[in-house]
């Protein structure tokens, strides 16, 4: 009966306690208390319906990758980090670009929040790891638990593809998903606070299994971490717009308008690279336009989020109405019934382009509604969002001041001129000291290099040439030894040179040691800034090696593209490299922060 007791308080054989009490002894206090919640880890790990190996106490065992192109995924990034330390979860924040995706095999606990460019790419700060997770080189992930969250806007053909990949890729490298990837639309923050809850509390679930402590109490306090007094989309400052002066020339086929806001006493800071966001204001005659089409009173009250509202408020102040979509499009052919519609929507190629060639306007117009629709319009259109443009000015320089340059978007339509919903409103509708509510966006993978003395080659088309205005201001307050190349097109010479004057001030004084523009119809034959590098290739090359920052600014489907692909022939001509090599190079620079793109 001792024997039994024995065995029942110690169920070790007297081999194994020997062997325990051998080894002990080289442990310390604090060793052995942590060697105890590791032998008990392990006992639980074979009831566990999720276990994890491999988690030691003391790590930071969740990783939050934010791959962002204008904020957003950053921004919901740090607010997912706060609510793991709000849980006592160890956690840390990495920006895509600085991750080190080699050692992706090492994660135990991986959620990334990612938004999509162009036609379904990565955003620029994740193409390394997006590309390496696509290749044959990326490593089967065991014991690896994540989440993706995606954000993007589903008018359009890619929603949300950058996440789909990343969710499907991880899953075949032998991921497990921790929860279901989310897609979500440009209305995105109730979703997301949702998501935020529920990721937490599966890693809560999951970590406690292996005993690892986790508060799981929220203080009233900490409940809404979605509150900030910083201002930010949600919370904007609500500025003076000072100037709003035309740039470009009286016979110019485009109205560019240079736009100076007064950001006093709101503590706001930004830095060149860094993105405006605007909210904006439809058009009323537009508005009014729409709702007698419709067959709409404007006084007409509807409810909004459980709150009665004038319809005409709504529409002013909360839907797209400027920009046409496939998603716009397929809903207003299903709610209007209309036959003629509905077989456009079934064709996908008429259907894309009729989305990108009549407005939203004018697609009502062609095809009026049956029935009157009054709550049911609001079911078709899109969430207003605020426009982001570069910053064109150094505060450094203009300090309570910041600059945008903005192109009025201008369309015909039934012989009646329409304007774009946030460059009309800031040109045209926004009177001198009017207000505006504008915050700033952080633009991270847009930067000078910190050594002042390092050379830059600025790349940019039409208004793309706005944060290089704020670079040479930059430089020029900094007093900054590099040298600055700047290449820019645009259609004409005499009409479109954006801030001449300011260009051929800097370069006078010598802060702008070379310039080169392409004008794509002053000559029969289109000159374009890609035509203008291939012709200084060598120049350009001697400049790279001399250790030069590249930046390119403007349009991703065609300019970037065909500046991208000069700059592969330069490598190839002028340093012997076959393409395959030339974009290993390319790829190079990218990670060396030294080629950095801001596209739209």
């Amino acid at each position: 009966m001792e024997d039994i007791q024995q065995d029942y308080l110690l169920p070790l054989s007297k081999k194994k306690l020997a062997m325990l009490e051998l080894i002990s002894t080289n442990f310390s206090s604090t060793e052995q208390v942590w060697l105890s919640g590791y032998f008990w880890g392990l006992s639980k790990q074979k009831k566990d319906t999720l276990p994890i190996k491999n988690i030691i106490s003391n790590e930071c065992i969740v990783t939050i990758l934010s791959a962002s192109q204008t904020g957003n995924a950053r921004a919901l990034s740090k607010l997912l980090y706060k609510e793991c330390k709000l849980k006592d979860i160890k956690a840390k924040l990495v920006n895509a670009f600085d991750y080190k995706f080699k050692k992706i095999n090492k994660e135990k606990i991986f959620i990334i929040i990612t938004s999509t460019q162009g036609e379904g790419e990565p955003p620029e700060e994740a193409l390394d790891l997006y590309r390496f997770l696509m290749s044959k080189k990326a490593p089967k992930l065991n014991n690896f638990y994540y989440s993706v969250f995606g954000l993007g806007d589903s008018s359009y053909n890619f929603f949300c593809q950058s996440s789909k990949d990343f969710d499907k890729k991880l899953h075949e490298l032998g991921g497990i998903r921790l929860f279901d990837r989310v897609d979500a639309d440009i209305e995105y923050t109730e979703i997301a606070q949702k998501w935020f809850k529920d990721i937490v509390k599966k890693i809560s679930e999951l970590l406690k299994n292996i005993n690892i402590k986790i508060n799981t109490s929220f203080s009233a306090e900490k409940e809404s971490i979605f509150s900030s007094v910083s201002y930010t989309k949600e919370k904007p400052f609500s500025a003076k717009l000072c100037v709003n002066k035309k740039i470009t020339g009286r016979n110019s086929i485009r109205d560019v308008r240079h736009i100076e806001i007064d950001i006093s006493n709101s503590g706001i800071i930004y830095r060149p690279g860094d993105v405006l966001g605007v909210w904006y204001e439809n058009d009323p005659v537009l508005v009014k336009e729409l709702l007698k089409l419709l067959s709409i009173k404007k006084n007409t009250v509807i409810m909004v989020k459980k709150q009665k509202k004038i319809i005409y408020d709504v529409l002013k102040n909360n839907f797209e109405l400027t920009v046409n979509s496939i998603n716009v499009v397929s809903l207003y052919a299903k709610l209007s019934n209309n036959k003629i519609l509905q077989d456009i929507v079934l064709n996908k190629d008429k259907l894309r382009i009729y989305a990108n060639t009549v407005s939203i306007i004018n697609m009502i117009r062609q095809f009026p509604p049956i029935n009157t629709f009054n709550q049911s319009i609001l079911d078709i259109l899109r969430p207003m969002q605020p426009r982001l443009y570069s910053i064109s000015s150094s505060q450094s320089e203009m300090e309570n001041e910041v600059h945008i340059t903005v192109r009025v978007i201008q369309y015909l339509d039934q012989g009646k001129l329409y304007l774009g919903g946030a460059s009309g409103y800031l040109t045209h509708r926004v009177q001198e000291d009017g207000i505006i509510n504008v915050f700033i966006v952080e633009n991270d993978h847009f930067r000078l290099p910190k050594d002042h003395n390092i050379p830059i080659i600025m790349i940019g088309a039409g208004t793309g040439i706005a944060p290089f205005r704020s670079f040479m201001q930059e430089r020029d307050s900094k007093n900054a030894n590099g040298k600055n190349w700047l290449f820019f097109g645009n259609p004409s010479f005499t009409e479109d040179f954006l801030y001449q004057i300011e260009w051929q001030r800097y370069f006078k004084k010598g802060l702008l040691t070379n310039i080169d523009l392409a004008w794509s119809r002053d000559q029969i034959n289109k000159i374009y800034v890609q035509d203008k590098i291939r012709e200084k290739g060598g120049k350009i090359w001697n400049w790279i090696k001399d250790g030069a920052y590249i930046y390119v600014c403007g349009d991703a489907s065609n300019m970037a593209k065909g500046v991208e692909l000069a700059l592969l022939d330069i490598f190839i001509q002028y340093n012997n490299m076959n393409l395959d090599e030339a974009k290993y190079f390319l790829n190079n620079l990218r990670k060396d922060k030294r080629y950095q793109r801001d596209l739209y």
